[in-house]
């Protein structure tokens, strides 16, 4: 895993990137951040500069010559990658906040409260042409319930995220996947925000 491509944002994406430095040189890192960033979580272009890890603009990439055996790792990422840039890695790998197949798509920590769960989720997976569609590596579930804004369960995702990547990410390549069983399947469009109700935002408070 000497050629790591690491898209995404925030703390999580962060702390992937220190664990990888952990065991690889950084020029053998290179990261693809959200742009523009949120201002709610930390910036993974700061930490890039600071530490002085290359920065590719995601606009740009597929012109970029990416080498026989890369893998990426998608850390809360918010493109959908397109099959010619998933062909020129050996697995291109996301990171995605739910139960998988469960809460495919957008907000799915929203939904997950909104429907009245009693547990949710982390998932490590392939990507592959669907949203949120690929075979499984890893997953790990742990309780929540209607006491819990949206902030807490996001909190919750970002430790079990931290777990998952603990475990994981010097295994990429070589994880077996499982199929997800799409009967068990539910998907969330930006269409489907105006039903969430008061699991809009991070807390049930209206914004100002």
């Amino acid at each position: 895993m000497e050629n790591f491509y690491l898209f995404g944002k925030g703390e999580l994406a962060i702390y992937c990137a220190e664990l990888y430095l952990s065991k690889f040189k950084k020029e053998s890192l290179k990261i693809i951040p959200v742009i523009p960033e949120p201002t709610w979580t930390k910036s993974l272009t700061l930490w890039s500069k600071k530490n002085s890890v290359e920065i590719i603009d995601y606009s740009l990439i597929k012109n970029i010559e990416i080498a026989s055996g890369s893998i990426g790792l998608s850390v809360y990422f918010d493109k959908i990658f397109k099959t010619e840039l998933i062909k020129k890695f050996e697995r291109l790998c996301n990171i995605h906040n739910s139960p998988l197949p469960k809460y495919r798509g957008v907000n799915p920590i929203n939904w997950a409260l909104k429907n009245n769960e009693k547990s949710h989720g982390v998932t490590l997976h392939i990507v592959d042409k669907g949203v949120d569609t690929g075979d499984i590596l890893d997953q790990e579930i742990f309780p929540i319930d209607q006491n819990m804004e949206v902030s807490d369960v996001y909190s919750l995702c970002v430790e079990t995220g931290k777990e998952l990547l603990n475990r994981n990410l010097f295994l990429l390549s070589s994880l077996e996947p499982k199929k997800q069983n799409n009967e068990n399947a539910s998907h969330y469009t930006k269409a489907d925000f105006d039903q969430l109700g008061d699991r809009k935002y991070f807390s049930r408070q209206i914004p100002d």
